[in-house]
């Protein structure tokens, strides 16, 4: 038998035989199972939440968390340079602009406009780009290869 306190089914009782109906219910059990579902894992990530960065969030009162908004200019910006030069920088150019942003130095609204043109210019910068569709898994396995050797090596 499932445990009421934990039971996503509604709990029925019986009816006397004979009486006459005062109501009826109507009930959308998957709608009701998703409700239970979705606040269940709410309180899940409310109990495992990082509390220092939700105490950043709260600090600088933009009601986002900066943290994740850096990481999306960080690989936007990334993504539109490797299809423009095909080439990757891991230090930063645009810094600066990331700290403030993880900083919370820009409204909510504000940095959603500037990242879905963003989306829109590396869509544009990947339908002109002149990289391959694929990557070329033969050269991908030796570099591999030769940098677990090298890396081994000096152990």
């Amino acid at each position: 038998m499932r445990d009421p306190e934990t039971s996503q089914d509604v709990q029925l009782s019986a009816v006397p035989k004979g009486e006459e109906p005062v109501a009826y219910l109507s009930f959308n059990r998957n709608g009701y199972s998703t409700y239970c579902r979705v606040f269940r894992e709410y309180h899940e990530w409310v109990a495992k939440r990082n509390v220092e960065r939700y105490q950043n969030t709260v600090q600088h009162g933009k009601n986002y968390d900066a943290k994740n908004m850096l990481h999306v200019f960080r690989l936007l910006r990334m993504a539109e340079e490797i299809a423009l030069t095909s080439q990757l920088q891991v230090r930063r150019p645009d810094r600066e602009f990331l700290l403030a942003v993880r900083r919370g130095e820009f409204e909510y609204e504000e940095l959603v406009q500037q990242a879905e043109a963003l989306v829109e210019r590396v869509e544009v910068a990947f339908a002109a780009s002149s990289l391959p569709e694929a990557p070329d898994k033969a050269a991908t396995e030796l570099l591999l290869i030769q940098t677990r050797r090298a890396w081994y090596a000096t152990k």
